[in-house]
């Protein structure tokens, strides 16, 4: 029987999407699952910056995004970051980049190299996580 497999599809830079791909991942871990998460456009550049806790909320959320911000602070969420490194640190989680996306932004395999567990061509990924119970786009 192979492992479950809950794939992410990450595209926003915006930190509330940033969040929710990483509790959903560390959720996903923390079940059993093989998380997977391919990274795109924003998403993928805010993981080479290492930008990951820049806790601003996109202007989306209006007057009320301080007012988040300061509960989720009140609360001790974990933040994004911890969480990834929570679940790669178990085993469970790996992240990709897509390689188109690393050309497309400009960046090189030296800037990737640390933060991604392999470059891939989207095909490839497609191939390789046909059989996920789970994929979102986020």
């Amino acid at each position: 029987m192979s492992e479950a497999q809950f794939v992410i599809f990450a595209h926003s830079g915006d930190y509330d999407r940033i969040y929710q791909v990483a509790t959903l991942a560390a959720s996903a871990a923390a079940n059993g699952e093989n998380v997977r998460v391919i990274l795109f456009f924003e998403a993928l550049r805010r993981f080479v910056a290492d930008d990951l806790d820049k806790t601003a909320l996109p202007s989306s959320y209006g007057d009320e995004g301080p007012a988040v911000q300061a509960r989720m602070k009140e609360a001790r969420a974990h933040s994004a970051g911890d969480l990834i490194e929570i679940s790669r640190r178990a085993g469970r989680l790996k992240l990709y980049a897509c390689a188109s996306q690393v050309k497309f932004l400009g960046f090189t395999a030296a800037d990737v190299e640390d933060v991604v567990d392999e470059v891939i061509s989207l095909p490839v990924f497609l191939q390789e996580t046909s059989g996920a119970r789970t994929k979102l786009f986020i």
